[in-house]
């Protein structure tokens, strides 16, 4: 069995020195499309360098287009941005946007695809979906627990791969348009601004519940999965993935180096042994290794086997929290005396915390000092201004206070000397053949390579012969090559002479030979290419008037999302409401089915808006739901916003005989022709359009088969963790209620929260409505198959005054409306990077 370490590459040099650690395989981002924009991603022929080093050295790279695609880069960036990469033998890619998968399975049809962890995928029911598009490996959700990992290795043949070490994200990923709604900085785009680590406090009742001293309500802590790796295997994952490509090479290495260290253990000397490594004092140092590296208030284990809690957040502090080693046990004169509980070595950076774990000084260790033995720095004091008095005491240092190190400068060092200065070379073996009169011949081999390079005859020696020793000192210096000799065989005469510098020529050049034949063998042909389509030129005018032709089509059709009973109420008494869109989460069975009944009775069709997240539990729950459902000829589909969902109803209509329309929600992203194909194929024909296009883009896309949000409080966030328990307790709240609080950030902006106890997630939610009515003439223009307006946390007056309106301008044409306060226009207008 072989379990592949895949180690996050943010540089060029953070791929050598992973690869020098001992993972099997890197990730990494070009100059577009990748999810960390930020990162010291390497330019093209740096890419196809690494991409030839990582063969040479017997390692694979991926690289990471996991961002989500407009229309026009689709048509005019895509293709000319992979086809070199492909060609050079790019081992797989990294995809969240079906549509992307789509157009990759098209054009490079012997790539292979790996779904990325933004497409949310948590069963294997939602994974099967995307082999249609090529795609051989799963990234599981990070939320998934051990025993969901294993239902999906034993309901695919796909391989699994798992995040086991780093950052871990508050939401689940993909669906978090948080930092693309505050700043314009989508994380879907490879831009996120990374809200989830700022400050917020949490009210509930309008009453503040959250502690000040906890003002990170969003940060969770990195994972930390070592412990776990056998549990791991057991579920089936077969590729370990460390997140980290915004951090050092110092960092990708060492923890590459531990992860490869504990699962050769594990595979090589069985369970019972890694278990009792686990209790020695290697462990421990290694955690500690890990804690200098990085750590968020500590590590948790991540889901595997935690459904979720407070004990996976770092609230007091949402960076690096550095290694506890020692205690302020005196101070005095501007000298703190503090006891040593680690080691310290010259030029690490210390730093004094207070009782609420706040930093309120930060100092550099000049000399080694050993634990136990106690610390004596200058500390506490400040510079000042003035011309008399250099410093001045800073006295907030108590006894007590905690000293935490946040640089290991030992350590970087050593993992500079060890990974970073030195490279890992590959054995291979040499076979050199000089017999006098005959030509000088060097074979090298490597796997299956072998190459032979030649050179002039072997002459006599006149003086001094030749030895077997100088031969293979003179061809044993391989140099700055990734090679070394295992075994150099030689086959000589006794009597000859070879210039050494004739011995360097053939060494440079079967050296040479032997790395381009390993390269080449990746490389690809033209011919193994489906060549880029030229961008078609569509006569919008001519879909216009056949639009306005057909009257079964009517751009101003009004889609209406309700998550309470009243809201319904108020709804059938909108005659020009089309259709009524109703929450799963916010309804039983009963009221659903009582719903789709008086809906019928109102002329209206009726759809149900299926969960946001739909793991294990809910999928045996909506299973039976939606069988019983769809006894209910009054219920004309579902709103799907998952793969999973898609998957089921597939099934379900499949079983049962039963029909009805679906819709794409907007957290299923849209971004491109080539999506809407994707769900074409699996009988999905209705869309809505997503949050982030802005208004010429979404007019590139098409909107006649799209739906366009125009109101509503846009989801943000959807998170397994709870809000409630994570800052009070758990509630427990009733099923099917959905009870309303809110966040506040440092700004004073309000974010609304809803806790759905069913499916055991709360969403986020913009505090400001988006509403769309001011751009009414540009809306019409586009011509949507619909508008959509979704109602959460509205009063029945204001839900009343919206309706009034969107009908008056859509339906009415009038020019005049109400100006409704607290309003976004989204990313209409300004749209993202």
């Amino acid at each position: 069995m072989k379990i592949e370490i895949l180690a996050p590459a943010g540089s060029y040099e953070s791929m050598r020195a992973a690869m020098n650690a001992g993972c099997d395989a890197v990730y990494m981002g070009g100059n577009r499309f990748g999810a960390r924009a930020y990162a010291n991603n390497p330019d093209e022929d740096t890419l196809l360098k690494a991409i030839d080093e990582a063969h040479l050295r017997g390692k694979k790279l991926y690289l990471t287009v996991n961002t989500l695609v407009k229309e026009d880069e689709r048509l005019n960036l895509l293709y000319d941005f992979l086809e070199k990469y492909y060609l050079a033998g790019l081992d797989a890619v990294i995809v969240q946007d079906v549509g992307v998968m789509r157009f990759i399975h098209r054009h490079f049809p012997k790539l292979p695809i790996h779904a990325s962890t933004q497409t949310t995928i948590t069963m294997a029911e939602g994974a099967e979906l995307l082999k249609s598009v090529g795609v051989t490996r799963l990234v599981t959700a990070r939320e998934l627990s051990l025993k969901e990992i294993k239902n999906i290795r034993d309901n695919t043949d796909m391989e699994i791969e798992t995040f086991v070490h780093g950052a871990l994200c508050y939401c689940y990923s993909g669906q978090c348009l948080m930092s693309s709604m505050i700043g314009g900085r989508s994380g879907n785009r490879g831009r996120c601004a990374q809200p989830c680590r700022m400050p917020y406090r949490f009210f509930s009742e309008n009453k503040l519940i959250s502690s000040e001293n906890e003002p990170y309500l969003l940060s969770p802590k990195d994972i930390n999965t070592l412990a776990l790796i056998p549990e791991l295997i057991e579920a089936g994952v077969s590729s370990f993935k460390i997140e980290g490509r915004m951090k050092s090479p110092e960092y990708a290495a060492g923890v590459s180096y531990i992860y490869r260290k504990y699962t050769d253990l594990y595979l090589s000397k069985g369970k019972e042994a890694f278990l009792d490594f686990l209790k020695t004092s290697d462990y421990k140092n290694d955690m500690i290794c890990l804690m200098d590296l990085y750590n968020r208030g500590g590590f948790s284990q991540g889901y595997g086997k935690t459904h979720h809690g407070k004990s996976m957040m770092s609230m007091t502090r949402p960076n690096h929290g550095g290694v506890r080693v020692g205690e302020v046990t005196g101070y005095e004169k501007g000298y703190a005396f503090i006891h040593l509980g680690e080691d310290v070595y010259s030029q690490d950076i210390l730093e004094i915390r207070n009782n609420d774990n706040q930093p309120v000084y930060e100092f550099t260790v000049k000399d080694d000092v050993s634990k136990n033995d106690m610390l004596k720095s200058r500390v506490g004091i400040i510079p000042t201004k003035s011309k008399h008095r250099k410093y001045k005491n800073y006295t907030d240092i108590k006894n007590g206070y905690t000293v935490y190190r946040t640089r290991n400068n030992k350590l970087l060092d050593h993992i500079r000397d060890k990974f970073i200065k030195t490279d890992v070379k590959q054995d291979i073996t040499g076979y050199l053949y000089a017999k006098q009169g005959e030509k000088l011949q060097l074979t090298l081999s490597l796997n299956n390579h072998y190459v032979t390079a030649y050179h002039n005859a072997v002459e006599p020696a006149i003086r001094q012969p030749m030895t077997k020793d100088k031969l293979s000192a003179s061809i044993g210096k391989l140099g700055d090559t990734l090679f070394k000799f295992k075994e150099l065989i030689i086959e000589a005469d006794d009597n000859i002479f070879i210039p050494v510098s004739r011995l360097n020529e053939i060494r440079r050049e079967a050296a040479d030979m032997l790395s381009e034949a390993i390269i080449g063998a990746y490389h690809r042909t033209e011919e193994e290419l489906i060549k880029k389509e030229e961008p078609k030129l569509t006569n919008r005018m001519s879909i216009n008037d056949m639009r306005m032709n057909d009257m079964s089509i009517n751009a101003t059709s009004i889609n209406v999302g309700v998550s309470t009973k009243d809201q319904f109420e108020i709804v059938l008494t909108y005659p020009d409401i089309t259709s009524i869109y109703a929450d799963y989460d916010g309804f039983t069975l009963k009221q659903l089915t009582d719903m789709a009944k008086a809906a019928a009775a109102f002329g209206k069709a009726y759809y149900i808006m299926l969960p946001h997240i739909c793991r294990l539990k809910t999928y045996e729950q909506l299973s039976k739901d939606a069988a019983v459902l769809l006894e209910h000829d009054e219920v004309s589909g579902f709103v799907i916003k998952n793969f999973e969902e898609a998957e089921l109803l597939s099934r379900l209509f499949q079983n049962t005989g039963q029909q009805r329309h679906l819709r794409l929600n907007h957290n299923m992203y849209i971004f491109n022709k080539d999506a809407k194909q994707f769900w074409r194929k699996k009988g999905i024909h209705h869309f809505t359009a997503p949050a982030e296009l802005n208004e010429n883009e979404l007019r590139t896309l098409d909107l006649q088969d799209c739906e366009l949000m125009v109101y509503g409080y846009l989801p943000v966030m959807v998170s397994v963790q709870c809000l409630h328990e994570n800052t009070k307790q758990c509630n427990k709240c009733q099923a099917g209620t959905l009870r309303t609080d809110f966040l506040v950030d440092r700004l004073g902006k309000k974010f609304f929260v809803t806790t759905h106890c069913n499916g055991c997630y709360n969403i986020i939610y913009n505090g400001q409505r988006l509403s769309l009515l001011g751009q009414a003439d540009k809306i019409l223009d586009l011509q949507p198959e619909a508008i959509r307006l979704d109602f959460t946390i509205e009063t029945s007056k204001e839900m009343k005054s919206v309706l009034q309106a969107y009908r008056d301008v859509f339906v009415y044409g009038k020019k005049s409306f109400p100006e409704f306060d607290n309003i976004t226009y989204g990313h209409f207008k300004r749209g993202v990077e």
